[in-house]
This record gives structure tokens, sequence and C-alpha cells, in this order.
């Protein structure tokens, strides 16, 4: 019997024990309160601080969206002052094209009243424009180009490139790429001669801006056999219209070019 009452005491003892340890002291959840209030005030300090970096980043966005809009302004002023300039040049020509109507034939295309007045001077001097022969046209323009050697089996989209340039009026003709911009409006003789070497086979197209407008094939079978085709297209063409030779077409053989046979590309305004 006594043992049974010691035991069921040292059973009480370590169940209390035991409950004891379970239940924290108020200073230990003091510190668990405070360790989770610095962790949150962390994090808050820490969401501040991702707000504060989108804030400035947002101000630098809005500071390059104004600079945009004031380039914008900027452009459409611009184009605004071109806009009047185009006008009054138009105005300009309309006036110059008017003026040999205005003047006396006797005089030769000189005003009849010769005061200082500003109207008076610039009337005279769009008169010298008109009336005064050119000593050599402005608007003349032709070319003329050859190949300096053979080109051996060109590829397909290949560009013919005539090196040696014997006649640019206008300057219109580059020989670096082989390709003829049109310096002014108007219509246009386009001539080219292709010499095809012995069993060659080349298709070659006049291209107008990327687009065709002509064409030769060439075609030479038997040994020795030599080939010299031309072509000539009339063309109307814009102002910076461009004018090229160009294979269309997987080569066979050489172009041939020598001081015997000249591969050629040429071309004038009517």
């Amino acid at each position: 019997m006594a043992i049974i009452i010691i035991s069921m005491v040292l059973l009480g003892v370590c169940f209390q024990h035991s409950l004891a340890s379970d239940i924290k002291s108020p200073k230990d959840e003091i510190a668990d309160i405070r360790k989770l209030l610095q962790d949150q005030n962390e994090r808050i300090l820490k969401l501040e601080s991702e707000n504060l970096a989108l804030k400035s980043r947002l101000t630098h966005v809005e500071g390059d969206n104004a600079d945009l809009r004031e380039q914008v302004v900027g452009v459409a002023k611009k184009h605004e002052l071109l806009q009047d300039e185009v006008v009054n040049l138009r105005r300009q020509l309309s006036e110059m094209e008017e003026l040999p109507e205005q003047t006396n034939p006797q005089t030769s295309g000189v005003l009849l009243k010769d005061n200082a007045s500003p109207s008076n001077t610039k009337n005279r001097r769009l008169l010298a424009l008109v009336t005064d022969p050119p000593t050599a046209s402005v608007d003349l323009v032709a070319f003329y180009a050859y190949m300096s050697k053979p080109e051996p089996n060109p590829s397909n989209h290949f560009t013919l490139i005539f090196d040696v340039v014997r006649t640019n009026l206008g300057n219109g003709y580059n020989k670096h790429s082989g390709t003829f911009v049109a310096p002014s409006a108007g219509a246009y003789v386009i001539t080219w001669t292709i010499n095809t070497s012995p069993h060659g086979a080349h298709h070659i197209n006049l291209m107008v801006n990327s687009a065709i407008a002509g064409g030769t094939l060439t075609d030479t079978e038997e040994t020795g056999d030599y080939d010299s085709d031309s072509n000539t297209a009339v063309l109307v063409l814009n102002q910076g219209d461009s004018v090229n030779l160009r294979i269309t077409y997987p080569s066979v053989g050489i172009l041939y070019a020598d001081s015997r046979a000249f591969t050629s590309f040429s071309g004038w305004k009517l």
C-alpha cells in the first residue's frame, strides 16, 4: 500500500513538472512578441524601400515621356516650317513661269521701269534666271559604263557591276553598286549589251526599283561559240528611281568582257 502511494506521488510530481515546462513564462512570451514585431518592422522597411525605388523609376519614366513629347512637338513645328517653305517655293516657281509672259518683247526681257524697290529687284533677278541663256544644261543626264573583266558563273540575284565609267553626266550612275539613280524625273532610254563565253547561259533582267522592266537571255552551245546580245528600254522614271541589271536565274558559264567585246550598261534622258 505504501508503495502504491509513493508511486502515485511520483507520477503527480512528474506530471506537474511536464506541465510547467510546456507553459511559457510571461517573459518568454514578451520576447517572442518582440521578435515577431522586429521581423514585421524589417519587412515594412523593405517594402517601403522597394516602394521608393519604384517611385523613382516612375519619375524617370515620366521625365523621359516629357522629353519625347517635347521632341514630337519640335518635329511637328519643323514639319510645318518645311511645308511653308515648299508652298513658298511653289509660289516662286509659279511666278517665274509667268514672268516671260509679262516682259516686253522689245526689251528682251528687261523691265521698262528700273527703280530700287524690293519687288522690282526681285523681278529683275527672276527675269535674269528665266531669260539669260544658260551656259550648260543643268538637266542633261547620260551615263555609259562597261565591265573591265569577265564575271564567272554569276549567282542568282547578282547585280551586274560595270566598273569602268566613261560618261556620267548628272552623276546618276554608281560604279560600286552598278545602279543608276535618276537625278530628275522624265523619259529615259536604257540600253545594255551582254557577251557570253562558250557553253554559257544567262538570264538577265532590267530592274526598276526591284521590279522587272526588261530582260535578255543569252545562250551559247558549241565550243568557240561567243554570243553578244543587246536590248533597249524606254522608261518614264521619277527622281530617285533606281535602275540596274540583275541575274534572275542561276547562270552557266562566263559573262565575257574584254577589249574586243564590251559588256556595257548605258542610258540617257530624252
